[in-house]
């Protein structure tokens, strides 16, 4: 006779749930870029998908680990409900367009991309060594006008390396030590929006929900969620 499995401990179910969860979150951001597929469908159901996501963080924050199961599950019906929707409705999803090239003081290889969107979706795949053409355009613009018009006076001059006015070190893209910058020239890199890894509970602390971006930590003016009694489900 067979022994009977011991069920799963409730909080090793919901962690489970979560990491399925996270891996069918970073599998719809590589496919159709981060927060881009809610803006792709219907209003009502991005409105749905936005509201079962607040629910798993509530349940998450109320460590209350079959909750967290329960909407987790809902959670992955609502990606596959947006998935579906936008294919039905024409959306194409990304296929970034990707040049590579060869830093030549370093040897790095970088990849440049069209916009924001692309760069996001392979990104992590890449260390983070890609850059879009607007980003492309900006160090152009910061060669200065010597560049440029040496460019335009002699088409198809090659840069084969730029230097600041009046100094000898080589103006740093990539690898190489930075140049200093006033504060009007820099701006603060953009958090990653999809993954929300704040702190949870002590009972799921190092589980993290999915959702579309960081939202601040106010007072919620709903009523908290009554997980024993259950509430309906958007998904």
């Amino acid at each position: 006779m067979t022994a009977a499995l011991s069920p799963m401990p409730a909080t090793d179910l919901a962690k489970a749930s979560l990491d399925r969860l996270d891996a069918v979150a970073s599998a719809m951001e590589r496919k159709w870029g981060i927060d881009r597929l809610p803006k792709l469908v219907d209003a009502p159901l991005a409105v749905r998908f936005r509201s079962q996501a607040e629910r798993l963080d509530e349940a998450i924050r109320s460590d209350i680990s079959a909750a967290v199961s329960i909407q987790a599950e809902a959670m992955l019906r609502a990606w596959n409900a947006l998935d579906a929707a936008a294919i039905k409705g024409g959306w194409k999803p990304l296929a970034p367009s990707i040049w590579e090239a060869v830093l030549p003081e370093t040897g790095e290889v970088i990849a440049i991309v069209r916009d924001s969107a692309e760069a996001f979706a392979i990104a992590r795949e890449r260390n983070g060594a890609v850059w879009t053409l607007t980003e492309v355009a900006l160090a152009i613009e910061h060669f200065g006008d010597m560049v440029r018009a040496t460019k335009a006076t002699f088409p198809g001059a090659q840069v084969k390396a730029v230097r600041p006015a009046g100094a000898t070190a080589k103006l740093a893209i990539g690898s190489a030590a930075p140049v200093a910058a006033t504060e009007r020239e820099t701006m603060p890199a953009r958090n990653l929006p999809a993954r929300n890894r704040r702190n949870r509970s002590v009972g799921l602390s190092g589980v993290y929900a999915p959702l579309l971006d960081a939202r601040p930590e106010t007072p919620s003016t709903e009523p908290p969620i009554d997980w024993e009694r259950g509430d309906d489900i958007p998904f």
